[in-house]
């Protein structure tokens, strides 16, 4: 198997800077009599690539390209809405990658992977890279891990320099139940002398894309908790859910009492993007998301904390030039799909749940795990995440404390860390993207974890810098 190295292409702005990158198709088996051809694109660490551990990130959905993990989140190069706004753009036509100051290319090599065919460019024979979402049959949960298998064997074949590196399998949101179905079989395989841990962020726990069923939470318990916990919604309309509902939260709503206080909620906390409360980018197009963008006037192009959004309509502009598929060595007629939660697709949810599974590598420290969440996503949300990986019941080598991103008062978020060899982290202010929403937190807190060190201490100042505090007495709460 022939390995592609990108070539100098003056109009594929940013892919002539250093990390080598590599893109091209790997052969990853049969469904249903279709051969299947998976899309990757592989950066070489920055560092040492003789020596850096690999990085493998896979996005989630199913059906979500990690082609937006890599362009809009976590690789050597971003994409935004200042990407049409350049004057390479307006010259060339092809929108602008930028560096991006916090890439994980710095960290190791970074093998970024479409799964399963047809996601992103892979495709399937005989319908060929020009073949829709439907053109690959329909995919389960089974299927995909055994054919992921397949492709970090078949990979390996092609870049043999790194068969006796460190690999770390990352990825979010349904990479929840892709990361670990392939690091079950990979713990079987030859490769498991390379494996060394995952990293799975805001992720589903089971075939369900809002963890509920993995722990038998057929109501909206971890949401309610999560919008009151934010200050979404009232004290008194909570306090009435509580009453109403009781543990029609747990196994499911069925009285009109509960239903009548669940919606006097939603009128109170109005309206929110499903991947982050604060989201602010009005004109981003995430995923083909269903959300009514359209609705609001008030539209913005920069997320809250500063950085700029609108990678995704840019990201889709820039895989459709005939100059970026000759680079990325894809057909000129490839078809590029990227869906979310199985829309445009045919994906079967099957895996019943993780949660035996972690407990169980995790028991025989056979790998380092680390479930990461932000704490501003609503879907799947930090509620969930320390619900799950603390019912596990494993004991704690440090209890929930912050964590830093420079050792000193710049808050990371909180973490949890267990005596097995396994982290729970938030990061404050993230959606369902982290290393989109706070790149600088993400790259701190895997860097920790590759490195095996500890999450950066909070350090106060010497208090007596700032003299003497005065207590604040609040008058009492009335009723």
């Amino acid at each position: 198997m022939r390995r592609q190295e990108v070539g100098n292409r003056p109009k594929v702005v940013g892919l002539l800077l250093a990390p080598r990158t590599y893109s091209g198709y790997v052969p990853v088996g049969e469904v249903d009599g279709r051969k299947m051809y998976e899309h990757y694109l592989f950066f070489e660490s920055e560092g040492d690539p003789k020596k850096d551990p690999l990085i493998m990130w896979t996005n989630g959905g199913p059906g979500a390209s990690s082609l937006i993990g890599s362009f809009t989140e976590l690789g050597p190069y971003y994409l935004s809405h200042l990407s049409t706004e350049t004057d390479s753009y307006r010259r060339t036509g092809v929108p602008t990658l930028f560096k991006s100051s916090y890439r994980w290319t710095k960290l190791g090599g970074l093998i970024i992977r479409n799964l399963p065919p047809p996601v992103g460019f892979s495709y399937c024979e005989p319908a060929g890279p020009s073949g829709d979402g439907h053109s690959c049959g329909s995919w389960n949960d089974t299927q995909t891990a055994r054919h992921s298998l397949i492709f970090m064997e078949n990979w390996m074949q092609k870049f043999p320099q790194y068969s006796s590196h460190d690999l770390y399998l990352a990825g979010e949101s349904y990479a929840g139940v892709y990361v670990p179905m392939l690091a079950r079989l990979m713990l079987s395989s030859p490769l498991r002398q390379q494996l060394k841990g995952i990293a799975v962020g805001d992720g589903c726990t089971c075939g369900s894309v809002n963890g509920a069923q993995c722990l038998e939470t057929a109501g909206p318990f971890f949401s309610v908790e999560f919008f009151h916990g934010h200050g979404q919604f009232s004290d008194k309309t909570y306090r009435e859910i509580q009453s109403s509902c009781g543990d029609e939260l747990i196994h499911g709503v069925k009285s009109n009492a509960c239903r009548s206080a669940l919606d006097k909620m939603d009128r109170e906390r109005g309206y929110s993007f499903d991947y982050n409360l604060y989201e602010e980018c009005y004109d981003i197009d995430l995923y083909e998301t269903s959300q009514p963008w359209h609705q609001i006037n008030n539209r913005r192009t920069w997320h809250m904390d500063g950085t700029p959004c609108g990678g995704i309509r840019a990201l889709r502009e820039w895989v459709n030039q005939s100059v970026v598929k000759e680079a990325l060595h894809v057909a000129k007629d490839a078809f590029f799909f990227s869906g979310d939660n199985g829309v445009g697709f045919t994906y079967n949810l099957t895996e019943p749940s993780l949660l035996p599974w972690y407990r169980e590598i995790i028991e025989k420290k056979q790998l380092r795990v680390l479930i990461y969440n932000g704490d501003a996503d609503p879907g799947l949300n930090s509620f969930y995440g320390e619900n799950w990986t603390s019912s596990l019941g494993f004991p704690s080598l440090q209890s929930w404390r912050p964590w830093t991103r420079d050792g000193k008062m710049k808050m990371g978020g909180y973490a949890t860390r267990y005596v097995t060899d396994f982290d729970y982290v938030t990061i404050r202010g993230a959606g369902h993207m982290v290393p989109e929403y706070k790149p600088e937190a993400a790259f701190v807190m895997l860097q920790s974890f590759l490195l095996n060190q500890d999450y950066p201490q909070l350090r106060m100042p010497n208090s007596s810098r700032f003299g003497a505090l005065a207590p604040i007495v609040l008058p009492p709460i009335v009723e």
